[in-house]
């Protein structure tokens, strides 16, 4: 509990202290700045960075008014809930995994920042992968799968590659380049 409480204060530290926060109104990455130690992040609207699906009452599938919801409305609900559905979800995730990639596509750096802030937590299958590594694997795979490995996309890796030579977001971003080729080869 006390680290959530110190990770949003951090967080609520940040947002206040970015000059604008206002989504832009085309959808393009913003250029890297040598000025700021940090990108500026879009608005975002969340009120815990979790990946926890009973806290967003999304258990039990369609049967869920909730999980029916979000199921309905990817488009539309706050990105933490769309990330804590995209991980439950299972074979039902496929608009939320789009939704997932248009997003990072729109606001790159909300993205990845919340994937960040996300830091060590993880998923309850397999052998437990960070979830972060988890989207930033479903949103490659989306962009791979569906849109043929767009050229939208690659251009946003490649800018951000850029302006995230290390640390935790790069590392993010090495975790799609990597999912990214692999769709792309089981695509072939």
């Amino acid at each position: 509990m006390r680290k959530s409480v110190v990770i949003l204060f951090t967080l609520f530290l940040f947002l206040t202290g970015c000059g604008n926060t206002e989504t832009p109104s085309a959808p393009q990455p913003e250029a890297p700045s040598s000025q700021a130690a940090l990108p500026e992040l879009e608005k975002a609207d969340w009120p815990a960075v979790s990946t926890d699906a009973e806290a967003f009452d999304l258990t039990g599938g369609l049967e869920n008014p909730n999980f029916e919801y979000v199921f309905d409305h990817t488009e539309t609900v706050p990105l933490d809930q769309l990330v804590a559905f995209a991980l439950v979800s299972d074979a039902l995730s496929e608009g939320a995994c789009e939704e997932l990639r248009s997003r990072f596509l729109e606001a790159p750096n909300t993205v990845l920042a919340y994937l960040v802030l996300m830091g060590d937590q993880t998923v309850d299958f397999g052998d437990h992968p960070p979830a972060a590594e988890v989207i930033c694997q479903l949103i490659a795979s989306a962009d791979a799968a569906w849109h043929d490995g767009s050229e939208e996309f690659a251009q946003t890796m490649e800018l951000f590659r850029a302006s995230y030579p290390s640390g935790p977001a790069a590392e993010l971003l090495d975790v799609m380049e990597a999912e990214h080729a692999a769709s792309m080869e089981r695509n072939r």
